[in-house]
């Protein structure tokens, strides 16, 4: 590479950035931000060091901010999210005020990059949109921004867009938590009823990127997933990240953040062949589509090490699980789902979204019902209560459907707009899809949803939910 200069020499930070505590957090907090680890293991077998300050577990916004004065880094990372930006904002303009240069990342970022260049570019240097190991290498050692990759910029008020390039995932290095004091996060699990303390450590991999479902197609509603093609890790690969955490690192619960672990019936195949013979014991957990759950493909999962399945169930009424593009589901196929793998022992987190487009108290009463039947079904089967259940609330995810009908309906509001509240969002929404055009109208009806993921989350001993207000759940 060329125009190496002497950045390597400056300290870098990446920000897990903390989110508007109106809102209610994630609660399984139980590991650093993948996304973040990622990206340190690549640079640190570069040579290059990097430290990863979370906003989740171990620091506030104002620590962040008395940190950054403290230590003035040169180059600040921050993976944010829509209720986190506005945090992510006041953190940049301090890296702003001292010299520093701003990076962001992520689904949010990645989605939003010419909206937050538009506004926002005076203080945010770049956006890496996709994949951010290469460009970070790139930029840490100085190569010449337009030969970047993956970099969203503005120079003399023009805002550019570098050539995209999806990396192979078999050439990036073993997932390693090594270099991370791991001590709040086991802490945090130590003190959630989170399958009832069973588990010590709890560390997250990632089998593969992207959603198979939205490969010609628009995807859910509420999705806003900035990938869209789906690459898979080999096998091996995927083996060595697992036997690294379990075998070196201890973790007693792996979780893959893969949108769906079942997309090819090959590769759990292949992995079952190749299943390590020295692993130490360990519980798996993963991400699924009903309509690829069969009797097969349970057994597989059980063989591998799967001990629950997190699929997105949405809705227990037909009707409106079409409306959220979920054509190729139904209520009646989730129960199938549960059905399979309950009798491989494996237990379901079935996770459903509240608001979606034709909600009514009747579809709110059929998806009641239909939690209750998972719940049923696990009892007689597992002879306990899931370890979780969850209902969330519709969020307009920027880059979703739901969310490009805002921009659509309200362009002088949403239109290279990159701040606006997820409650005035969704506010609008109910607006625009429901009709529900006062504000009482709009309170009264957001108060049956979350009466009625209580009543989902009192079934279960756990639940992490989102897009709640803080102290609506």
């Amino acid at each position: 590479m060329n125009g190496v200069t002497g950045l390597l020499q400056n300290k870098v930070f990446f920000i897990f950035t903390p989110i508007d505590t109106k809102y209610q957090d994630a609660l399984t907090h139980y590991a650093p931000s993948l996304g973040l680890v990622a990206l340190e293991n690549y640079l640190y077998i570069h040579n290059i060091s990097v430290e990863i300050i979370d906003g989740s577990v171990i620091y506030s916004k104002e620590e962040i901010i008395d940190l950054l004065l403290r230590e003035k880094p040169l180059y600040v990372g921050q993976s944010v999210q829509l209720i986190s930006y506005k945090n992510s904002l006041e953190i940049a303009s301090v890296v702003h005020s001292y010299g520093g240069r701003n990076v962001l990342g992520g689904h949010h970022a990645t989605q939003m990059c010419d909206a937050i260049m538009t506004n926002h570019g005076d203080i945010i240097d770049y956006i890496i949109v996709g994949d951010g190991e290469l460009a970070w290498y790139s930029l840490l050692l100085g190569v010449k921004i337009p030969d970047i990759p993956n970099i969203v910029y503005k120079s003399n008020g023009v805002i550019y867009h570098n050539r995209i390039l999806e990396l192979d995932l078999n050439s990036l290095p073993t997932i390693d938590y090594s270099r991370i004091d791991l001590t709040p996060y086991m802490h945090n699990l130590s003190k959630s009823n989170f399958s009832d303390n069973v588990y010590t450590n709890y560390l997250r991999v990632y089998s593969h990127k992207g959603c198979g479902n939205r490969i010609n197609g628009n995807g859910c509603i509420f999705c806003g997933r900035a990938d869209r093609n789906v690459r898979f890790k080999s096998p091996q690969n995927f083996w060595r990240d697992i036997l690294h955490c379990v075998n070196e690192q201890n973790a007693d619960y792996i979780f893959d953040v893969g949108d769906d672990f079942l997309f090819s019936t090959q590769f759990l195949v292949e992995m079952l062949e190749i299943k390590p013979k020295n692993l130490k014991k360990y519980d798996m957990g993963i991400f699924g589509r009903a309509n690829r759950i069969t009797p097969y493909s349970s057994e597989l999962l059980r063989k591998i090490g799967v001990v629950d399945v997190t699929i997105g169930f949405e809705s227990g009424d037909n009707f409106v699980l079409k409306n959220c593009n979920k054509a190729f589901s139904s209520p009646e196929q989730n129960i199938n789902a549960v059905d399979y793998l309950t009798r491989e022992g494996i237990d379901i987190t079935a996770s459903y979204v509240l608001g979606m487009p034709g909600e009514t108290k009747e579809s709110v009463k059929n998806t009641i019902a239909n939690a209750k039947k998972v719940v049923e079904m696990i009892n007689k089967r597992l002879g306990r209560q899931p370890k979780e259940l969850v209902a969330n609330l519709l969020e307009p995810t920027p880059g979703s459907p739901a969310y490009k009908a805002l921009v659509n309906a309200y362009p002088e509001k949403y239109y290279l707009k990159d701040f606006i509240d997820l409650e005035e969002m969704q506010r609008d929404y109910f607006k625009l899809f429901f009709g529900l055009d006062t504000l009482q109208k709009y309170l009264s009806f957001r108060s049956m949803l979350s009466e009625a993921a209580k009543e989902i989350h009192s079934m279960v001993g756990f639940s992490d939910a989102q897009g709640w207000l803080s102290q609506e759940i």
